[in-house]
């Protein structure tokens, strides 16, 4: 029986990062420091700090693009799109700050780094020091090659990457993830769809992106 679900975008993002163990912010508004209209908004803005294990004996396993940040927070602005991973201008563009008003919100880092980092963003997508690891993040459903050779240290992860992702820790931690009346609506259409599927690859077919919510959300 195949389900067929559909996931809005930025729902199935938002879940992959939760079981890597980021505390999350979907759709951040950024705002202006004068007037009413909001500058652009984030999709996914994330955080996972450096210590975090699930479960206290034999950890679940994270993906090893964030476990491989050791004794830092990893601080995610992530962007999700439906089709090819890309970045829009608000995170290019330099003269419009908005990366500026990002790591004031978010507070990490102190006001007197704030050009240093955000120079460094715009041009590399990427920062570290001691405070925190700080990067875009793409995701789509395939990967830009024009993009990584502009922005080689950027991530950039596809729908597959994340339902793969997503089906081996749900199969693998079936027994401890079992119980979770808590969960959001999306959380238990993956889970249902974990358990209904014959295998990964049927997993794959079955979970749909919903494309046509992700346009009208951009359109707002």
């Amino acid at each position: 029986m195949k389900l067929q679900i559909l996931i809005e975008p930025e729902k199935l993002a938002y879940w992959y990062f939760r079981l890597n163990g980021f505390l999350t912010i979907v759709n951040f508004v950024v705002h202006p420091d004068r007037g009413h209209k909001q500058e652009t908004d984030v999709d996914i803005l994330g955080a996972r700090f450096p210590y975090r294990a699930e479960l206290l004996e034999n950890p679940m396993e994270d993906k090893e693009i964030f476990s491989a940040v050791k004794n830092k927070p990893y601080i995610v602005i992530a962007e999700v799109k439906t089709g090819t991973c890309n970045l829009n201008g608000p995170w290019i563009k330099l003269k419009r700050k908005n990366m500026h008003r990002v790591l004031s919100a978010v507070g990490v880092f102190p006001k007197e780094f704030l050009d240093e980092i955000a120079a460094r963003i715009y041009k590399e997508g990427v920062f570290e020091n001691e405070f925190a690891y700080l990067t875009l993040f793409c995701i789509g459903s395939q990967i830009n090659r024009n993009l990584n050779r502009q922005y080689s240290k950027v991530p950039q992860v596809t729908w597959t990457d994340i339902l793969e992702f997503i089906y081996n820790r749900f199969n693998k931690y079936r027994i401890q993830k079992a119980a979770h009346p808590q969960w959001d609506s999306t959380g238990h259409k993956l889970w249902k769809c974990v358990l209904g599927s014959e295998n990964k690859e049927d997993f794959i077919k079955n979970i749909k992106v919903d494309t046509q919510h992700k346009r009208q959300s951009s359109q707002t």
